[in-house]
């Protein structure tokens, strides 16, 4: 299953992912309720967790691993 990223340094991207979570690029998205439509087909939407990127220097300390 394909999903758009929203927010962050993927903003945008279609990614293939599921599940509660997924991790692009060392950041952490969460699933949303929303759904977006992209070339004819409807997206799962993913949040990013700004405090779960790795140029924060975070993740051990909130499960961002």
């Amino acid at each position: 299953m394909d999903v758009l990223l929203r927010g962050g340094p993927g903003d945008g991207q279609v990614v293939p992912g599921g599940g509660a979570t997924l991790v692009w690029q060392a950041c952490l998205y969460e699933i949303t309720t929303e759904y977006s439509h992209r070339h004819g087909r409807g997206l799962r939407v993913y949040r990013h967790r700004p405090d779960c990127c790795e140029p924060y220097g975070r993740g051990a300390e909130d499960r961002c691993e």
